[in-house]
């Protein structure tokens, strides 16, 4: 009978498995090195472009802010001092064409929405990709300039309450059908090419109306003061990320 015999296989000494086992340690930290390195490198460039884009978006709130700013000035802040010149010293025969203008003009708002451009926070947000920001000091920068514009909203909120009671209290004292004349199809507010009366004077109408219009104008001071801020915290943060990312400002 045939006696098959197995190969001989020579067994490994202690070395050769503690080399073996080296080289697959060195192999695998090797790639993991190479992983994270490459992860390293793409979260460096998707960082390079979410600042490039928020150096363009806080661009863009320098140029539009600044016409929020004048719109407040003009809409409210000084329709406001004209109303508590006149109306103390109106009368329902009395030419109140000015009045009307202002009361019309005072009401009238715009969101600070309108005036920010927001797409690169939502879009770093929505990712959950803020980590990306590697500067800590323009990170917090980021979030206390986009938290100043929320508190902002809120503020214009609570004056959008104030203007709806002064609109709740004009039929006391202006005529409805005077009041459409002064806006024309663009919307605008205008003095008409006719005069116009109060419907009444009544002096503690008149003295509620000029209560609100103050009100409005001391929450209108407060909201301009903070964008006013926000302008100032805007040009810190731009020259940081053209400082830190190596970027041109235009």
């Amino acid at each position: 009978m045939e006696v098959h015999h197995h190969p001989h296989v020579e067994k490994k000494n202690l070395k050769e498995y503690i080399l073996e086992g080296l080289m697959i340690f060195i192999a695998v930290s090797l790639g993991f090195a190479a992983e994270s390195l490459r992860e390293h490198l793409v979260n460096k460039e998707r960082e390079q472009i979410y600042m490039e884009s928020f150096y363009s978006d806080l661009q863009n709130d320098q140029k539009d802010l600044p016409r929020l700013i004048g719109n407040i000035t003009d809409q409210q802040l000084e329709t406001a001092s004209s109303l508590e010149r006149l109306l103390p010293n109106v009368q329902t025969n009395t030419v109140a064409d000015s009045i009307y203008y202002c009361l019309r003009k005072i009401i009238r708002q715009q969101g600070i929405r309108g005036y920010i451009t927001d797409r690169t926070i939502e879009q770093i947000k929505n990712a959950g990709e803020m980590r990306l920001i590697s500067k800590k000091e323009i990170a917090d920068s980021l979030i206390d300039y986009y938290k100043g514009i929320v508190y902002t909203e809120y503020l214009q909120q609570t004056l959008l309450g104030y203007k709806a009671k002064l609109l709740d209290n004009l039929p006391l004292i202006l005529k409805g059908a005077d009041y459409s004349t002064v806006i024309n199809d663009l919307n605008m507010v205008i003095i008409p090419d006719h005069h116009l009366y109060l419907f009444n004077t009544d002096p503690v109408h008149m003295n509620r109306i000029l209560l609100q219009a103050v009100e409005i104008s001391a929450l209108s001071k407060t909201v301009r003061r903070n964008i006013l801020q926000l302008l100032e915290k805007n040009q810190k943060i731009t020259r940081l990320i053209a400082e830190k990312y190596h970027l041109e400002k235009d």
